[in-house]
Parts: C-alpha cells; structure tokens; sequence
C-alpha cells in the first residue's frame, strides 16, 4: 500500500502487510502513533488503546504520514492516489475511505 502525491511515493517502502498471517506490526505502530506525531503530544496522553489483535479485526486503519514532503510540493496543486495491491480477490461489498488531514484550506 501507498500514497502518491505527484508521482512521489509515501513511504518510500511499500507497506507490505498480510493480516490473515499477523503481519502488519508496521501499520499497527504508524497508526497508533498518529495522534503523538499530528498533535505533538505525549504518546502517554495520546496512547491509542487498541490492542494488535482489535486492530487487525476491527480498526484496519492505515495511516500515512506525508508530512515531511519537499517545500515544492507544499506550494503546489496536488494529485493525491492511494494505491493498493491484493494478493486474493477483495470480497464483494468491501468499502475504503480516505480521510485528509490538512492545515491548508483546500479548494475542488
């Protein structure tokens, strides 16, 4: 999985998970630390409480953090795609959203 934002991927490295296997230790941290790293506040305020087991069942959440971008893409028009890849169908009926969080006002 990954974000592009003007052809440039983030992360830099695939996140390369497989949730049947347990293997999303990357993914479960990222998310978990998403509050302490957008808020700078302290991971004990901030702890998200969610165990790696309720995470893989219940809050499949994948943040990515692409707040560390170069200036030129901060000042620019951004073309924002988040990429998948499957190992096994996608089942009928599954849903993903995206939520944005910016500090920039956006215009569409």
């Amino acid at each position: 999985m990954r974000v592009m934002l003007n052809a440039k991927q983030y992360p830099a490295v695939n996140y390369d998970l497989s949730f049947p296997k347990m293997q999303f230790a990357r993914a479960y941290y990222d998310a978990c630390k998403f509050s302490e790293n957008f808020y700078g506040m302290n991971d004990l305020i901030t702890h998200c409480n969610i165990t790696p087991t309720d995470y893989s069942d219940l809050y499949p959440l994948i943040v990515f953090d692409v707040s560390k971008q170069s200036e030129r893409l901060k000042s620019t028009v951004i073309d924002v795609q988040i990429k998948a890849s499957f190992t096994e169908a996608v089942p009928a009926h599954t849903n993903a959203f995206a939520v944005v969080v910016s500090d920039r006002m956006l215009q569409f």
